[in-house]
């Protein structure tokens, strides 16, 4: 298994967070995920794999700890940047920056976001600090 691989299957559970209700099976597609994780090769790529999975978890964890609706406007906006964010199009330099200016906007979400889900969003920050670590050049 490659990463490109892990990573079709980690875009369709980001794209489900989305939804107001999330599917029943969303856990085991987080299981199947952490299996697929474990199957890389690269310890690199085993990294930012299991990396993206703490997000998705962190994301899940607090919209769990919401009494009412699973997540705001502001955590289904960091959703979909971080996802834009791990898009594997672009040159490795393309790719960086997007990663950082996707960061920062992720932080300014973080600040205007409802103080239940404000760690949440800052967490998916740390899969895109492994991602953009993995792209540097010296890390190769």
């Amino acid at each position: 298994m490659d990463y490109a691989q892990f990573k079709v299957e980690s875009e369709k559970v980001w794209d489900v967070l989305d939804a107001k209700v999330l599917p029943p099976t969303l856990q085991d597609d987080i299981a199947r995920l952490k299996e697929l994780a474990a199957s890389l090769e690269d310890p690199r790529q085993r990294w930012r794999a299991e990396g993206t999975i703490l997000s998705i978890e962190g994301v899940i964890r607090e919209g769990e700890a919401a009494k009412e609706e699973p997540w705001s406007d502001a955590m289904n906006e960091a959703v979909q940047v971080h996802s834009a964010a791990s898009d594997d199009s672009g040159t490795k330099a393309e790719r960086i920056a997007r990663i950082t200016a996707a960061m920062a906007e992720i932080g300014r979400i973080a600040d205007s976001a409802p103080s239940d889900e404000q760690y949440a969003i800052v967490e998916m920050n740390g899969s895109l600090a492994m991602l953009r670590s993995s792209l540097e050049p010296d890390a190769e």
